[in-house]
């Protein structure tokens, strides 16, 4: 009997993909164990930090690398830097602002629900622009004395400033600019895109398309700024006379005691498991597309011979995955009531409903393990003839 049957907890079918509410994607046998091995003995943390940070930027072909509470933290903790860099008083006093710069500058269409990500810290927010369209001069006459970072989020539609265009105006005026990827990288040739579009900082998620922890993400970028989230993320309240210089940099010891990211703590598991997803993923990027592409054809095959689905190709840009739309128009049934009985039914499953109201539900197969195609398409035709 496994943990989920003792909880009678039931198991589902994930066809909405990476969805923290389903608890991420599956996790490789590899990295399960490499978890494990992890959590069976002790390091100290900022050489753990130091030494898979390293090797975590190689990889992504970043400056510098920090593996972070998810990607939400890492927004948080470039913030955090943004705002106090690597003075103790002024980390101490988050989320109070010791100075004037507190202002995050941001383009009124890259609003998102993870703002609170950087208001937390004690940011706050300065929209520019109009829903449909921004103009340089609107970011520039906020790049004053006030402002101590610039957000821009890729893939939002309207004639708005590019990450080049930003990152010009924003460092004329001494400003970084932070770009929340958290769904956008992978593929790493987007990374190296933002970065040669003069990002400073990127936030990542290491639970998507990486497949590592789903609690896990990424801050990476500019060498001087990811060098200082120890400082306000590490719990280092320790006597100054013993604490040995880094065995793997030679780095004075962590400085820091109870920052504002105490709360988003990383776990050696987390940092072994992303570390080893990474690997993977960097070794063959399209082994979980091959996967998908199988599951996404046993959906096909059934669901095209039922006269009530249309079943359509689509492709999720922010997720770099192509999913399967079903539009059930022609089935008479609302879509709504078809999600709540794929919910309740046995299988459980899961489908992107997104688009519901529109009578399409779609299928990510980034959460689909061998065979749950085929059971989903059975299941829906059980649903439709119901």
């Amino acid at each position: 009997m496994d943990i989920y049957t003792e909880l009678s907890v039931r198991t589902i079918i994930n066809a909405v993909g990476p969805a923290t509410r389903l608890g991420g994607l599956p996790l490789s046998d590899d990295v399960v164990e490499a978890m494990r091995a992890a959590g069976a003995r002790n390091v100290r943390m900022d050489e753990l930090q130091e030494a898979a940070g390293a090797e975590i930027a190689a990889l992504l072909g970043a400056p510098a690398a920090y593996v972070t509470s998810g990607a939400a933290a890492a927004l948080s903790l470039a913030t955090a830097v943004c705002l106090a860099g690597d003075r103790p008083a002024a980390i101490d006093a988050l989320p109070d602002v010791a100075g004037p710069r507190r202002r995050v500058i941001i383009q009124r269409a890259h609003r998102d629900p993870y703002d609170h990500a950087l208001t937390a810290v004690g940011a706050d927010l300065v929209e520019i622009g109009y829903p449909g369209s921004t103009r340089p001069d609107e970011l520039v006459r906020e790049l004053d004395e006030r402002a101590a970072l610039v957000l821009w989020r890729p893939g939002r539609g309207g004639d708005h400033l590019g990450i080049a265009e930003v990152s010009e105006l924003a460092h004329r005026a001494g400003v970084p600019v932070l770009v929340d990827a958290a769904m956008d990288v992978p593929p790493l040739a987007r990374l190296a895109e933002l970065f040669d579009g003069g990002a400073d900082l990127v936030a990542i998620s290491a639970g998507k398309a990486f497949r590592g922890p789903h609690t896990a993400g990424i801050l990476c970028g500019r060498a001087d700024l990811v060098g200082a989230v120890a400082l306000h993320h590490q719990d280092m309240d320790i006597r100054p006379r013993t604490w040995q210089r880094s065995e793997i940099t030679g780095a004075d010891p962590v400085r820091g005691r109870h920052g504002i990211g105490r709360g988003m703590k990383v776990g050696r598991e987390q940092i072994v498991g992303l570390l080893v997803a990474l690997r993977a993923f960097v070794r063959d990027p399209d082994a979980h597309h091959r996967h998908g592409a199988q599951e996404l054809a046993d959906i096909r095959a059934v669901l095209e011979a039922d006269a009530r689905c249309a079943v359509r190709d689509g492709y999720e840009h922010h997720l770099d995955v192509p999913v399967l739309e079903i539009d059930l128009s022609a089935s008479g049934r609302d879509a709504d009531d078809v999600v709540r009985e794929l919910d309740r039914g046995t299988p459980r499953i899961h489908v992107g409903e997104d688009r519901a109201w529109q009578g399409v539900l779609v299928v990510n197969p980034m959460g689909l393990r061998p065979g749950d195609g085929a059971a989903l398409a059975k299941r829906l035709v059980e649903v439709l003839d119901q």
